[in-house]
């Protein structure tokens, strides 16, 4: 009876260690929706993952190369992703019901941190004779892909120019793809909505002339009034090869986003291992350089994540204004 009685408790300790064994391993798996290869949102989303990954226990997180802002509001509303980048100003336009989501608002997201300012950067080949926004009148512009937060941004400044899609022939196509036709005089400018100095466009001007359209600043000063998601900007001569003089554009902050039914604490412990290894992001990308705790609410444009709050009211941050009671 002893012997039996022993080999019971051998058999309840081995599956009670082995109970421990498979719950220390569990693992919850996300996908996290950046952007094309070729922009910035995915390297800088792919540092994020690494960082979540390794700091955050029990949570592997992988950056998925996507069709950017739009298409990453799409899948986080449909729930098949759980976190994701995207525009300030598009987000703004999910969550509140704007054209292209006037039918099926975003509600469900939440926001975790502003990260760098994206840029809408209109290249174009010198010798074209274009010199502003208000010249693209009857030429082809690739205004990004279909449906993607560049897209939006560029058709929205486009016609605060007098430029609706009637007046020129819009090209739906993505940053290398723009490029690509740009190289083979297919198009007559790209608009590329990223972080700058932007691997597509750095890689244009190492086989083009190029140069950067400038927007006007009344007109976009007057536009900008009812958008605080958007700012004015000069992307600082040099920064690309051939673009000699400082040029006047509008840019919006990406935002690091998350699904709002995610546990609370789970995204307060996304939320510190971000900011407590900015310098992993740093290293990803030029860009990241621009990430900081500082900056992290300038341009937050949708509610807080409850998580995210409670790390910044940890911090001393007045989080009342985004956060949904």
């Amino acid at each position: 009876m002893r012997k039996y009685a022993r080999g019971f408790v051998v058999f309840l300790t081995l599956v009670l260690v082995l109970g421990i064994s498979v719950s220390a391993m569990a693992v919850e798996r996300y996908s996290f929706a950046t952007g094309g290869t070729a922009g910035t949102y995915y390297p800088i989303g792919s540092a994020i993952a690494s960082i979540i990954t390794k700091y955050v226990p029990g949570i592997e997180v992988t950056a998925e190369s996507t069709g950017a802002s739009v298409a990453n509001l799409k899948m986080i509303r449909e729930g098949k992703v759980e976190l994701m980048m995207g525009a300030s100003n598009t987000s703004f336009g999910g969550y509140s019901g704007q054209p292209p989501f006037e039918n099926e608002p975003v509600e469900n997201i939440r926001g975790i941190a502003c990260l760098y300012p994206e840029i809408f950067q209109f290249v174009v080949l010198k010798g074209s004779n274009l010199k502003t926004a208000k010249d693209l009148a009857g030429k082809k512009v690739a205004v990004g892909a279909p449906g993607s937060g560049t897209e939006r941004t560029a058709k929205m400044v486009l016609e605060a120019h007098g430029l609706d899609y009637d007046k020129f022939s819009p090209q739906f196509l993505n940053f290398g793809e723009a490029i690509t036709a740009l190289k083979d005089r297919l198009i007559d400018c790209a608009v590329i909505g990223s972080g700058i100095p932007t691997s597509a466009v750095v890689d244009a001007s190492t086989t083009l002339d190029i140069q950067l359209l400038t927007l006007d600043a009344d007109i976009m000063n007057e536009f900008l009034k009812e958008r605080s998601y958007l700012a004015m900007i000069n992307i600082p001569a040099g920064t690309y090869r051939g673009v000699d003089e400082d040029v006047a554009a509008v840019a919006s902050p990406a935002l690091f986003v998350a699904r709002e039914d995610l546990p609370e604490d789970t995204i307060y412990q996304i939320t510190k291992a971000f900011f407590d290894h900015l310098d992993v992001v740093a290293d990803s990308h030029v860009q990241g350089k621009m990430i900081s705790f500082e900056t992290a609410l300038s341009a937050m444009s949708i509610p807080l994540h409850a998580g995210a709050a409670k790390y910044y009211e940890e911090k001393g941050v007045d989080v009342s204004k985004w956060v949904v009671k």
